[in-house]
């Protein structure tokens, strides 16, 4: 019984969590990854919003076959998917401090 309580504290005291880290240009890592990102309505029909807990640099949306779309950007990160076609529609979100998410939405 003594063995097994030992292995099992000596894993925990290797097990370790993963957390995603950016090196800076200076060698330093940041380590808070937290990153509250919101795309909603999904799925929707005219409009997405974006909500983020950090400055977002740039949006960019692609087709079901990975064609680039050029949606109109509105006031409050705010999209207009009025001229695109029914479907998925994928996004590839980037942070002004370096962090990218993808996210996909269905439009119908």
């Amino acid at each position: 019984m003594k063995r097994i309580v030992f292995a099992g504290m000596f894993l925990l005291a290797f097990h370790s969590t993963a957390q995603e880290t950016t090196a800076s240009p200076f060698g330093v890592e940041i380590a808070d990854n937290s990153w509250d990102l919101y795309v909603f309505p999904n799925p929707t029909s005219d409009f997405l919003t974006i909500r983020s807990s950090r400055e977002i640099k740039n949006v960019e949306f692609y087709d079901i076959n990975g064609k680039a779309l050029k949606l109109p950007t509105m006031p409050n990160n705010c999209y207009s998917l009025q001229d695109v076609p029914a479907g998925w529609i994928f996004l590839l979100i980037e942070s002004t401090d370096g962090f990218y998410d993808r996210r996909s939405v269905y439009k119908h």
